[in-house]
């Protein structure tokens, strides 16, 4: 049975290239399948002669032969014969698996980590399946504090196995690192789905809900952590202030403190509150918001504390500083409630007004902050800021007109904000006064020649108004300052097509734009424009034919997609599908040029037909 297992590895071996025959002697080969023989016997060290031998005897060793010597090299431990014959194997073939596994992996063991990740990268490129590798390169990120290649890595690894509990606590603490706490909690709660007791993700759940203001499911999770024993004194202190905050019973929780002597101003406050010393407890709640300001409890201690006391004044400061801090955290029913109770006790408090505006702003409700905003301009002198926030919701109502007059408003204030008049500019590209919205976008950049989005917008005015040399100018600026932004890419991309130069380059931009929306129709046409103006007609038609399956047909723009299609068709021959590909864009845009093609090749068509009869 051995023999004959032997006798298919020899057949294996003698199927594959592994040396140049016409420069290698038979004994060289021999050797080569001899090594074979004894690595399937598990003798390593004798394999590894024979390979040797094999090497010696080759006049043009290949990377496989090279990267049999790796390999055993690294099984008995040689580490730097294991680097040195993989070296040469990647040199013969810089995707062989072995010798990227055995540099990768060494390197990894002895600490070189970014030596291992320039091997275990073409590793992953190689195999984007494989989640052995992605997860040592996970760690090989984590080792180099490379977080934002980890956490891209993270996802890639959980779209392949969602289950991994531990790959998602990652996650989302290097969220929660990041301030992402959105995502943050969304990668702890999918854990709990998977284990419902997991702690980590209990613990940093908690913290997270506190953060949003959302003391209900913070308590609730408080309440696990208690089953389990593991709150501590700190812990204690947070859970016992949440129940002040919904108005439970907290000193049961505080009595179980251990060290009272470290408990902090806030849990001193809640403890005067209960026992009816309210003068203390104001003092202590005032001191633990110096201490930090993003207290809820300590508002409320103040709230409540103003209420026993009947102090209007006290409760409409308080109140407005907690709706403020509601607003921070994302919590709009809450923020909203305290803010109307603030107008219900002074309506002509003016920074609520302005308050109550940025609430309903950020719930959607554009008149209802209009109507705030609109007080607070009739009523108080600072209204520079408030005129931005008022054009932006113009904007947002796809009221132009109003929302120029507002952001020039706000140019009063702020003579000298770049980013006013690229919102004016971009009121006027609206309205398509490329005129004045190019006037706004260079005024813009000249006060901030950093921002790419500004040469962008020049650009497209300078396209829109006919001067392609110059829109290309600026689309390159921007392209400097973000190689990154696909809409520029594609846009910049094909007004070189168009325009018939740097072809390569501009290919090269629609490339990238596409690895980032690869079902992208704009992209893809701008791709088949590029492959026609090259005159690589076959490949043109295939990126035309995608744009079309993927193009939205309600958006009259996208009649240049079977504009293009039919151009690309008449360069094939085939004017009967070229005129087809006309009609279907004029029930997308009735447009004269469209027209006056089809008129001309319909004609010609006719007179060709006459002529094969005759």
């Amino acid at each position: 049975m051995k023999n004959f297992i032997l006798t298919l590895i020899l057949l294996l071996v003698l199927s594959i290239p592994i040396i140049a025959y016409t420069d290698t002697t038979v004994d060289a080969y021999t050797f080569f399948s001899m090594g074979y023989y004894y690595l399937y016997d598990n003798n390593i060290a004798e394999a590894k002669k024979m390979f040797l031998e094999s090497l010696h005897l080759s006049k043009s060793p290949s990377a496989t032969l090279y990267s049999a010597l790796a390999d055993v090299s690294n099984i008995l431990g040689e580490n730097g014969d294991a680097k040195k014959y993989a070296l040469l194997a990647l040199k013969e073939n810089p995707n062989d698996e072995i010798s990227l596994q055995i540099l990768s992996y060494i390197f990894f063991d002895e600490g070189k980590y970014d030596e291992a990740k320039i091997y275990l990268e073409k590793l992953f490129k190689n195999n984007p399946d494989n989640i052995q590798i992605m997860m040592t390169l996970a760690q090989v990120y984590h080792e180099l504090k490379e977080n934002d290649k980890l956490i891209e890595l993270y996802r890639k690894i959980l779209s392949k196995n969602p289950g991994l509990i531990d790959v998602r606590l990652n996650l989302g603490y290097l969220y929660t690192k990041k301030g992402v706490l959105t995502l943050a909690k969304k990668e702890y709660e999918e854990v709990l789905k998977y284990d419902p007791d997991n702690e980590k993700a209990i613990f940093y759940l908690t913290y997270i809900y506190l953060s949003e203001g959302n003391i209900e499911e913070a308590l609730k999770l408080f309440k696990k952590l208690d089953n389990k024993n593991l709150l501590n004194d700190e812990m204690l202190q947070d859970y016992a202030a949440n129940l002040f905050i919904e108005d439970q019973n907290p000193l049961p929780i505080i009595d179980r403190i251990k060290n009272k002597n470290k408990i902090t101003n806030l849990t001193r406050a809640i403890i005067n509150f209960e026992y009816g010393n309210y003068d203390g407890a104001k003092q202590l709640f005032e001191k633990a918001l110096k201490d930090d300001i993003n207290v809820v409890a300590a508002y409320v201690g103040l709230i409540r504390i103003a209420e026993k006391k009947n102090n209007i004044d006290m409760e409409k400061k308080w109140r407005f500083m907690l709706a403020g801090e509601y607003l921070k955290v994302g919590m709009h029913e809450k923020a909203l409630k305290e803010a109307k109770r603030v107008k219900l006790i002074d309506p002509n408090y003016y920074e609520n007004r302005y308050l109550l505006g940025d609430i309903y702003n950020a719930m959607g409700m554009q008149k209802k902050a209009l109507e705030e905003y609109q007080y607070f301009v009739e009523h108080n002198k600072e209204k520079g800021d408030v005129y931005i926030k008022i054009g932006l919701i113009y904007d947002e109502m796809n009221l132009q007109k109003k929302a120029i007059e507002s952001f020039k408003k706000a140019l009063q204030y702020f003579p000298g904000n770049d980013k006013i008049y690229y919102f004016i500019g971009i009121e006027y590209r609206i309205q398509k006064d490329y005129k004045k919205a190019l006037n706004a976008f260079l005024k813009a950049a000249e006060l901030n020649s950093k921002n790419p989005k500004y040469y962008f917008n020049i650009g497209v005015c300078y396209e829109r108004l006919g001067k392609i040399d110059e829109a290309i100018n600026y689309l390159d600026k921007s392209i400097k300052l973000d190689s990154d932004d696909s809409i520029v890419l594609n846009y910049l991309g094909y007004l070189l097509a168009d325009k018939g130069i740097r072809l390569e380059e501009a290919k090269s931009y629609i490339e990238k734009a596409l690895s980032k929306e690869p079902e992208n129709s704009a992209y893809l046409d701008s791709m088949a424009w590029v492959y026609y103006k090259l005159k690589e007609y076959d490949k043109a038609l295939e990126y035309v034919k995608r744009a079309v399956e993927n193009m939205n047909p309600k958006d009259q723009e996208n009649y240049v997609i079977y504009d293009h299609l039919g151009e690309i068709y008449l360069k094939l021959g085939d004017d009967k599908s070229a005129l087809q590909a006309w009609e279907n864009a004029l029930k997308i845009k009735d447009v004269d040029f469209i027209k006056q093609k089809i008129e001309r090749y319909s004609n010609s068509s006719n007179r060709e037909k006459a002529n094969e009869k005759n």
